[in-house]
């Protein structure tokens, strides 16, 4: 399911009869989808590469972009458990390269796990099957919220039954908009940020509020004051 999919799928979700959600538009809202997703689901890769020489510095694998982040770094590759030494990236002039704690010998192979994001364009799409439907519905999200916004704006330059028409459809994308947010949190099994920390927020004030003791309910000992 390439980017074309994608596009027919988030237009099934967002109906706009005024033709305001453009191509572009859809496509910008994907994109933002596809970034949300990356950041609450980062892709994992695995990639083996070779020790350029004796030492702490070594290549980064073929797949590393500038959003890609060190995982874990196995060296010797194969062994149960995992032998993993510390390392990181660390970028130069002329690009990256990684940097581990201890020296490793010149030729070894050494098996690098990193995250970065999810891809999704005309050719590729690195989101999973089960995931697909969750990350269109926060793009229909972001459409909703969009349209919602335009709707509550022309309310001041409409009067009588088109105002009462532009606030019902103003309510209806917000509503939806909210929708699709749950749909997607509980696509991918976590929970909204939003929602925690309105709980968060609940707990706190509770404990802000809880009432005290009336002082003519303590208890008073019979020979004291």
């Amino acid at each position: 399911m390439a980017l074309e999919d994608f596009q027919e799928l988030v237009k099934d979700m967002v109906s706009d009869q005024d033709d305001a959600i453009t191509s572009e538009v859809r496509d910008r809202a994907i994109d933002q989808a596809r970034m949300r997703y990356s950041e609450d689901m980062p892709r994992l890769e695995v990639e083996e590469v070779t020790w350029s020489a004796t030492g702490v510095f070594g290549p980064v694998p073929a797949g590393w972009t500038d959003s890609s982040v060190v995982k874990a770094v196995e060296f010797p590759v194969g062994r149960r458990p995992a032998s993993l030494v510390f390392a990181d990236a660390y970028r130069t002039a002329t690009g990256w390269g990684l940097e581990s704690e201890r020296a490793l010998p010149g030729s070894a192979l050494v098996r690098v796990s990193y995250q970065l994001p999810h891809v999704l364009d005309a050719g590729s799409d690195s989101i999973p099957q089960r995931h697909r439907l969750a990350v269109a519905s926060f793009a229909a999200h972001l459409l909703c919220q969009q349209l919602a916004t335009r709707f509550a704006g022309d309310r001041e330059t409409t009067m009588g039954s088109d105002m009462s028409r532009t606030e019902s459809r103003s309510r209806n994308y917000a509503a939806r908009a909210k929708d699709y947010r749950a749909a997607y949190f509980a696509g991918i099994g976590l929970l909204d940020p939003a929602l925690q920390d309105a709980v968060a927020g609940s707990a706190v004030s509770a404990v802000v509020s809880w009432p005290r003791r009336n002082p003519r309910h303590r208890l008073v000992s019979r020979g004291g004051v």
